[in-house]
Order: C-alpha cells, then structure tokens, then sequence
C-alpha cells in the first residue's frame, strides 16, 4: 500500500471510532446541512441535555462538529461535509 492509502485508512478508522455510538450517529443524521441548538439536538435524539453535550463536545474535540456562541445558545453543525459524502454508512437511507 501507498502512504496516502494507509493515512487515509488510518483516518477512517479514526473517524469510525468516533461515530462508534448511536446517539453520535443521531447527531450527523440530524445536522445534516443545517445547525441546531444543544437543547434540540438533545429533543431529536430523546436524551439528556447533559448527555447530549458529552457527545456534541467530544465530536467537536475531534473536528467532527464546529459550534458557534449565540447569546445564551450554543449551535452546532458539522465541520466538513465531506463526511455526509463520503461516508454512506452515516446516510439515514442507507
């Protein structure tokens, strides 16, 4: 194997270890191509607010998620699309 193959397999397996939760997986189908609260990501995957910021935290500690500040409210959106496209397992149709 070349070394860009074995980076980038070593980067999906990566990535994998991080979606290996299904409440993370809500959290990607849900984001899709648009940004939510932490309170309605929370209601859409039907777990705690505190749960629900462990997992939006250490998705965006690994640059799955980026957030921005609004006020009182916190928004979060994934950082690269790329994954939606290239990850076909993360599709909700699939």
């Amino acid at each position: 194997m070349e070394e860009n193959e074995i980076a980038q397999a070593e980067e999906q397996a990566e990535f994998c270890g991080i979606m290996g939760n299904a409440h993370r997986i809500q959290i990607v189908w849900i984001l899709g191509s648009q940004e939510l609260t932490v309170s309605e990501i929370s209601k859409e995957i039907k777990t705690s607010l505190q749960n629900t910021s462990q997992h939006l935290r250490l998705m965006k500690n690994k640059g799955v998620l980026i957030s921005r500040r609004d006020g009182r409210e916190i928004y979060y959106r994934i950082a690269d699309t790329k994954f939606n496209r290239t990850c076909p397992i993360l599709s909700k149709k699939c």
